[in-house]
């Protein structure tokens, strides 16, 4: 029994990363990689558009999100609260709703001709640049998040040597506050990088061919499975690319603590036309990121009050579902990976660990076709279809992608559990299922509440692998919204998605919340 639970942790990580190996034993085995086995002219395309939309999209990411993250941080302003949560609100929105609102909102007779009075105004975004600006409305918030709490623990001392030194705010901010938040703003880079790759929604709707939209047509549109992985192998480069770059940064950057301290520095209160310029800038990106996306969806709601889909209540019920039983089990899972870790450790557990966090690193796209692979295998070998089209391979495909999400949050509980606590409870004889339940699980309530919460708002916005394996004639919300964007239906599409929207701005917001913030 005590060789089992040794074993538990190790089991956890091999199993969760098990799509990631069968796409590299795959690979190996078939042994095919070569040029010739592709479209050239489509794989240079896919190479250009994707490197130039990850270009595109880190600089527009970085600006927005630093610049909100240290307005928000450092100063008091007229509504700074209100934007401080309306900078975090667009990580409700999927990136492809954000898109479909944007298209809606410059074609012609759209709401910004109707409201310039000029019917045949039209704006074209339907291109890369396009692209790249919806994804970075919708991916700052992860630079503005981890940002916004590095600036804002910078220490008191620190201001009050920028003080001494009669640096100009501009020097200050170069010099000293944005070199400081360096290693939060790559690891909030790297998420909103991650979620690029990932994307497919919005590309393929704004027609342009990157990585993750060459897959689906490699294996759905060609039936060219060796094909698809081959450019999954190819992406998975450019992913390790991306995280031994951050790495090597945030080592570079690394800084001592002692530049946040217990004491942080006081937020300047902002007053005259420095209070206006911040406050209208405020207002312009929160416009841009949220408002306009949220204005067009309740404008076409009003549209198409009469003539609602009700069926979409159906739709939510079965997202609703799924995602809640899917983020139960892969919350469930890290508390026992992190407990047995802590209570069992061994070198092969911590191996397996971090092995198990490769998914969020990966995009849903290939996730899905490592999953395809392994139910493949299993059916072929069963000689029937057991796993394939299966709600077991769809949960599958989501631990594999989103449990970094969720152990990031446990390990952080677990972290702030005196050790102290396991001693007593060994000591007084506690048996282990009481203590988990009696001492464990309620010091790590909120934690495990955060934890789901990211889940929930990762697993309502995917989109790749649910179209990948989900059941037949079994749609989500999202995917009934993709649906009906796809087939230019884009007035229907606003009632689905402001429930989307709403149920992970809910999610959104009691992250934020002093409910989960305070009690952790």
């Amino acid at each position: 029994m005590q060789k089992l639970k040794y074993a538990l942790a190790p089991s956890l990580g091999l199993l969760i990363a098990l799509p990631i190996f069968a796409l590299f034993i795959y690979f190996i085995a078939q042994d095919e990689f070569s040029v010739a086995n592709f479209r050239v002219p489509e794989l240079l395309l896919y190479v250009k558009n994707t490197l130039f939309v990850l270009l595109g999209a880190a600089f527009l990411v970085l600006l927005l999100g630093i610049s909100t993250a240290f307005m928000s941080a450092r100063f008091e302003y007229t509504g700074s609260p209100f934007f401080s949560l309306a900078f975090v609100l667009p990580l409700a929105f999927p990136a492809y709703i954000i898109g479909y609102t944007y298209v809606g909102f410059f074609e012609f007779h759209g709401i910004l001709s109707t409201l310039l009075g000029v019917p045949k105004f039209k704006l074209d975004i339907l291109n890369i640049y396009g692209v790249i600006a919806i994804l970075s409305f919708a991916m700052f918030p992860y630079v503005y998040i981890l940002a916004r709490v590095s600036f804002a623990s910078i220490s008191s001392t620190v201001v009050e040597l920028v003080s001494l030194k009669q640096l100009s705010p501009l020097k200050a901010f170069w010099s000293v506050y944005l070199p400081l938040a360096y290693p939060a703003i790559f690891a909030g880079l790297v998420l909103s990088l991650m979620e690029v790759l990932s994307d497919y929604g919005t590309v393929t709707y704004f027609g342009v061919d990157t990585f993750s939209v060459g897959i689906f047509k490699s294996w759905f549109g060609y039936g060219n499975l060796k094909e698809a992985i081959n450019l999954s192998m190819m992406l998975l480069v450019v992913v390790f690319v991306l995280m031994f770059g951050e790495a090597r940064l945030r080592a570079k950057f690394r800084f001592i603590s002692s530049t946040h301290s217990a004491k942080k520095a006081a937020k300047i209160k902002l007053k005259g036309w420095r209070n206006v310029v911040i406050f209208m800038l405020s207002l312009l990106i929160a416009t841009v990121t949220l408002f306009i996306p949220l204005g067009v969806l309740l404008y076409w709601f009003y549209l198409d009050y009469h003539t609602l889909e009700w069926e979409t209540l159906g739709y939510l019920y079965r997202t609703l579902s799924l995602n809640g039983i899917s983020s139960l089990f892969i919350i469930t899972l890290a508390f026992m990976m992190v407990y047995a870790s802590r209570f069992y450790p061994s070198r092969w557990g911590v191996l397996s660990q971090k092995l198990s966090m490769l998914g969020y690193s990966i995009p849903g796209a290939i996730v899905g076709i490592g999953i395809l692979l392994l139910t493949n295998f299993i059916d072929q070998s069963l000689g029937k279809v057991v796993l394939g089209g299966s709600f077991v391979a769809l949960v599958f495909a989501y631990l594999t992608r989103y449990f970094a999400a969720s152990i990031g949050s446990v390990e952080n509980g677990f972290s702030k559990i005196d050790k102290s606590i396991d001693d007593a409870t060994k000591v007084f004889g506690t048996d282990e299922f009481e203590r988990i339940f009696r001492v464990y699980l309620p010091l790590m309530r909120p934690y495990l509440l955060s934890g789901f919460l990211i889940l929930y708002i990762d697993l309502a916005k995917e989109l790749p692998a649910t179209l990948l394996l989900r059941p037949f004639n079994y749609d989500t919300i999202a995917i009934r919204i993709y649906e009906l964007a796809s087939n230019e239906i884009l007035y229907k599409s606003a009632f689905p998605s402001l429930l989307l929207v709403g149920t992970t701005a809910i999610a959104v917001l009691l992250l934020n919340s002093k409910f989960v913030r305070g009690r952790r």
